[in-house]
């Protein structure tokens, strides 16, 4: 795992990260996974709703809000064939609230940090299952309040925009 903050010296960590791991997808599918009515809980939803708009027409990235079933989407994401698969979440990694980590595919940490029905490592499992060979990883967002009915904090809702402009620009830079 690789733990990043929201503050600025570490954003450029985070962007670094992420192009050096990103730069040369062939195929990328991004799941966001969240329940848009447990406040911070949203977050990956978020995203990928705001990279939905912001990534119109690029043919080699799928973009899917998978609200709290990811598996529900799972064959669709065999159908595109990816070679790099992207989930964003509001995990509980015992960070700061807003606070953000990228897992990748061997984390230990990815079988105990989503709060849905599905652990995150059985969606890397069963993809690679279905023989795809992907590049598998995860941005988790620290959650300050999931509690149902609740608006996503000011903390949660900045880590979403800082994802969201790095992924856009990770990926208009990505495609020719």
């Amino acid at each position: 795992m690789i733990l990043l903050h929201s503050e600025i010296s570490l954003r450029k960590n985070l962007m670094e990260t992420l192009l050096e791991e990103f730069r040369s997808f062939k195929r990328l599918v991004i799941l966001g996974i969240g329940n848009e009515f447990r406040g911070d809980d949203m977050a990956g939803v978020l995203v990928v709703k705001r990279l939905k708009r912001v990534l119109k027409g690029i043919g080699n990235v799928l973009i899917i809000n998978c609200g709290t079933a990811p598996e529900n989407f799972l064959s669709k994401v065999k159908a595109f064939n990816p070679s790099h698969v992207l989930v964003i979440d509001a995990v509980d990694f015992k960070g700061e609230p807003g606070s953000i980590a990228l897992f990748e595919a061997e984390d230990d940490a990815l079988s105990s940090i989503s709060t849905h029905r599905l652990p995150l490592s059985l969606i890397k499992a069963y993809l690679k299952g279905l023989g795809l060979s992907i590049n598998f990883f995860v941005i988790g967002i620290q959650p300050q309040n999931v509690l149902l009915g609740t608006k996503i904090s000011p903390r949660v809702e900045e880590a979403v925009m800082m994802v969201t402009k790095m992924l856009k620009k990770i990926i208009k830079g990505s495609t020719p």
